[in-house]
């Protein structure tokens, strides 16, 4: 199929969030800034940088960067404005003791779910606002930096997605609530929001009741952008990032009901989308991640994009940090 960008005239293309583990000692280095600005451009509405560690947080991984005073986030932000995107960060934590599966798909998917349950309920809603308030102290961090769109991390499986959904934490509404007030302080900065959800988690039994209720109660919340995601880490990577037909398919069609029940509310929807942007609905924006690893002119060069050789997938395969078959083909 052929790809036309023209088609995207009236929607807005975002970079979205990806751990390139190109850090040293936790925090960006040359390699990080040099991804971001070759991929940043004026057709590229917004480059938000991947999975940022809140102060106080746990990454994913150990190549996963905290956010910190460290003047090198507001050369990261210079980078890619001055390509003419705007620069956003995707704001996450895990918590101590995580460690994100190898394989693909999990031997027992509803194994983790009562795990989230169990962690959860440890917490206490004390230790769930001290979070909270992290994500808060980051955001101000990061406007500080220079980044003018902030994207919480509520997918995955990583802690914040636990916490907002009211299948697993009896405090969810709680959680809603504290988010709104991030993302309406926010607004009053003149910062653009976002958050990044999972629509399902791949279990499932888990996934056949109360996603619809997750789904409507944060696309309900004042951020500017939903970001629709599925999957989870630790269930079902093929959700996250999905490549074969049936999966791509039951993806889109998942966001396609989301933005129809809130068409008020601005999507961000990705999972190889790119070349079914004719068919995305008026307030649905174009979310590309793997397009653009694989090769930085994408947005120029459109039938030129990802090959699903799968290297990106670096953390699965005992790597350090991203990488692409295609960097070779194409210098």
């Amino acid at each position: 199929m052929t790809l036309d960008t023209a088609i995207w005239s009236n929607k807005l293309v975002f970079l979205l969030g990806v751990n390139t583990g190109f850090v040293t000692n936790g925090e960006p280095d040359a390699r990080y800034i040099e991804f971001y600005r070759q991929r940043s451009s004026t057709n590229l509405h917004c480059a938000i940088i991947g999975n940022v560690v809140v102060p106080g947080g746990h990454g994913s991984n150990r190549s996963t960067p905290s956010l910190g005073s460290n003047s090198v986030w507001g050369t990261v932000a210079r980078a890619i404005r001055e390509r003419g995107s705007l620069p956003g960060i995707q704001l996450a934590t895990a918590w101590e003791g995580y460690q994100g599966a190898r394989k693909f798909l999990s031997a027992d998917t509803g194994e983790a779910i009562e795990q989230a349950r169990t962690l959860v309920s440890s917490l206490g809603l004390y230790e769930i606002d001290r979070v909270l308030d992290a994500f808060s102290t980051a955001a101000a961090i990061a406007i500080e930096h220079g980044f003018g769109h902030i994207q919480i991390h509520a997918a995955h499986g990583y802690l914040l997605s636990l916490l907002i959904d009211e299948r697993i934490n009896a405090d969810a509404s709680h959680v809603q609530c504290r988010l709104g007030s991030l993302a309406r302080w926010l607004h009053s900065q003149g910062v653009e929001s976002s958050i990044r959800i999972s629509m399902r988690t791949g279990n499932v039994e888990f996934d056949a009741s109360g996603g619809t209720v997750l789904q409507d109660s944060i696309a309900s919340l004042p951020f500017d952008f939903v970001d629709l995601s599925s999957g989870f880490y630790n269930i079902d990577k093929r959700l996250i990032y999905p490549a074969r037909p049936e999966i791509t398919t039951a993806r889109f069609a998942d966001s396609v009901g989301v933005a129809l029940r809130h068409p008020s509310q601005r999507f961000i929807f990705s999972g190889r989308m790119a070349r079914r942007a004719s068919e995305l609905p008026r307030n649905a924006h174009v979310g590309l991640c793997r397009d653009l690893i694989a090769n930085p002119r994408f947005l120029e060069e459109p039938e030129n994009g990802c090959r699903n050789y799968g290297k990106c997938h670096y953390y699965s395969r005992g790597g350090e940090h991203v990488t692409c078959t295609r960097w070779g083909e194409l210098n």
